[in-house]
């Protein structure tokens, strides 16, 4: 086991248990926007099932990326920057077996954490319609598949549950995975789009393990006061799309400037050369160019 990976890990693992503050999970969907999230300050980089799938092949999120393509470029992300990394890997990509083997993987590759949730294969963001959710008992074993594989691998590594049942089955069915989540060994629950201040609170109440869901603009889940949740005692929070949607609309605002052949206009829309340089490294690479041609 790599010392670093073990340390991120265990640094994530303490965030989760700090009293009274809300950990941001923001996420990249590649390894330039990990870079800029560790410029900015934060503590930990999430990556984005969602985020990936459009930016690695276009499409939405609905289960056409595979084990090999999602590890492959969560390989990239903690290449890229010195923050734990935490990983959305959908359900595992099969059964239990199936979540053994890609725990045991992206344990290898450096992950600080992973996520795995219980919907059916193949799943879909869990804000749209059209889930399905497995069966309690079988989301447990891949749980419970989760844990051996990292105890293998690096056994402070975080396993974050989520559970799919609030638009499936009801809050009821939610409280009722959450416990059982944490009562299996998660080390958070992450429940998609709770719907009030309400749930969240009786979801801290009511689980004995730290409490995560996302916030996406336009999404099913209330946008809420961040003080709020951390008063009601959230320790985890996600936040998906804080560089895929500003990168989207600035992309397609710079590309409609090229059409009307506005080039004055682009050249004050992002940064320019020496800034992106200085933001990718070239300073470092510089210097390793002028040190091993002596």
């Amino acid at each position: 086991m790599n010392s670093k990976s073990f340390e991120k890990a265990k640094k994530l693992r303490e965030y989760l248990q700090r009293e009274g503050v809300l950990t941001l999970r923001v996420c990249a969907y590649d390894a330039l926007s990990a870079v800029l999230i560790e410029r900015a300050g934060f503590e930990v980089v999430g990556t984005t099932g969602y985020g990936i799938s459009a930016s690695l092949i276009g499409q939405p999120d609905i289960g056409l990326v595979g084990f090999a393509e999602m590890l492959e470029r969560v390989r990239t992300i903690v290449n890229a920057t010195e923050l734990p990394v935490d990983a959305d890997i959908d359900t595992g990509y099969g059964n239990a077996l199936n979540v053994f083997w890609a725990v045991k993987n992206f344990a290898r590759i450096g992950v600080a954490g992973i996520r795995l949730e219980d919907q059916v294969w193949p799943k879909r963001c869990g804000h749209m319609e059209g889930k399905n959710i497995v069966p309690l008992e079988e989301m447990i074993n891949k749980i419970k598949a989760a844990i051996d594989a990292k105890n293998e691998e690096n056994p402070e590594m975080v396993i974050g549950a989520r559970t799919d049942a609030r638009t499936v089955a009801g809050f009821e069915e939610v409280v009722r995975r959450a416990k059982a989540y944490a009562e299996a060994g998660a080390d958070y629950v992450y429940v998609e789009t709770p719907q009030s201040l309400y749930e969240i609170e009786t979801l801290v109440r009511e689980v004995s393990r730290p409490i995560s869901f996302n916030i996406i603009p336009g999404g099913k889940t209330p946008i809420f006061e961040l003080e709020k949740l951390a008063e009601l005692g959230v320790k985890y929070l996600s936040v998906p799309m804080i560089c895929l949607y500003p990168a989207t609309k600035a992309i397609m605002e710079a590309l409609n400037a090229l059409k009307n052949k506005d080039l004055e206009k682009i050249s004050h829309m992002g940064v320019n050369w020496s800034e992106f340089n200085e933001i990718v490294g070239i300073k470092k690479w510089n210097k390793l160019e002028t040190k091993y041609s002596k």
